[in-house]
């Protein structure tokens, strides 16, 4: 079934009364809906409930325009005559593609004075916002976010991610939310709640409810809740499991969440954390793993917990 919203615009198309503005709009749905979405050739015949009894002089100008021979037999109703309509489509396509082509690029001239606006996260803290439709993210450290369109007038809310965020995105069916040109692959969201890690050649997204479609290079996934997806560029296949949500996003709580992590590992993720603290594991536990949580935000209690699960002082500042 097609999409309400291109239905309509579909309609003023036909009849010619497309704005420029709308004419943009109807451009970016058409090539980011889904190929259900797209109306068939009874859907656009209905669109019109106009009686179409065109006079013969108006009849044999429309076919002789699209077949190159004069109309020999009576006149019918354009839209009974399936042969007809077909070819009328087809020319409409072609004039309809040049036109959109045209206002396409005014509004990537449009875009292009649009101001991207940056958010970034340099402390020790996870740094939580709201974006202008309501969003909800939950920033990690040393991640960053550009807002790539304007929420409050394109038809796609696009963004751009590095590093690490959860989201809860602020459903709109009309207005898309896309991650694109972060990590392995682009993702596309209504509205749902997921944990988003974007780095080249280790990407993944865990989905907490709701709905998600990630793509890559003409490839694309419909990613469950409780799922976690990440691309496979050896097999050039997007790579799907279950997992734990909720380890997944602990780190938003300040929680730093470890499953049988060597030690090694753990000290260097807190000196680069805490750059300065100069952390050092004594020798005999070199080999050893640790599986817990540790918050994120206080090294002191951080260094307790993790010597207490020891019985004994393991981790020692220089």
């Amino acid at each position: 079934m097609m999409n309400s919203k291109i239905a309509a615009l579909y309609k003023k198309f036909l009849k010619g009364e497309l704005s420029p503005e709308e004419t943009a709009i109807f451009l970016d749905l058409l090539t980011s809906c889904e190929r259900d979405e797209l109306p068939d050739l009874e859907e656009v015949v209905a669109l019109d409930d106009r009686d179409c009894e065109l006079n013969k002089t108006a009849s044999e100008d429309i076919f002789f325009s699209i077949t190159g021979t004069p109309l020999r037999t009576r006149t019918v109703p354009i839209w009974k005559k399936k042969w007809s309509v077909i070819s009328a489509a087809a020319c409409l396509l072609l004039i309809g593609l040049a036109f959109l082509f045209q206002f396409k690029f005014r509004e990537q001239h449009k875009n292009a004075t649009y101001a991207v606006v940056h958010y970034s996260n340099p402390t020790k803290f996870v740094k939580r916002l709201i974006l202008p439709d309501g969003t909800q993210v939950s920033l990690r450290q040393g991640a960053q976010i550009e807002l790539l369109s304007d929420f409050d007038t394109d038809s796609l809310r696009r963004i751009k991610l590095s590093g690490e965020a959860f989201f809860e995105v602020a459903k709109n069916t009309e207005q898309p939310f896309v991650i694109i040109g972060s990590g392995d692959f682009d993702v596309r969201v209504l509205g749902t709640a997921f944990n988003l890690n974007c780095s080249q050649g280790h990407s993944r997204l865990v989905l907490n409810h709701g709905k998600v479609r990630v793509s890559r290079a003409g490839q694309y996934f419909f990613v469950s809740p409780g799922q976690q997806v990440a691309y496979d560029k050896r097999q050039k296949q997007f790579d799907v499991s279950k997992t734990d949500t909720t380890s997944a996003s602990n780190w938003k709580s300040d929680l730093l969440s470890f499953n049988q992590v060597p030690l090694t590992q753990i000290v260097a993720d807190l000196n680069n954390l805490y750059p300065g603290s100069n952390l050092e594991l004594i020798d005999s536990f070199r080999t050893e793993s640790y599986t817990g949580y540790l918050p994120a935000s206080d090294l002191e209690k951080s260094l307790t917990m993790l010597n207490t699960a020891f019985n004994q002082t393991i981790i020692h500042k220089k």
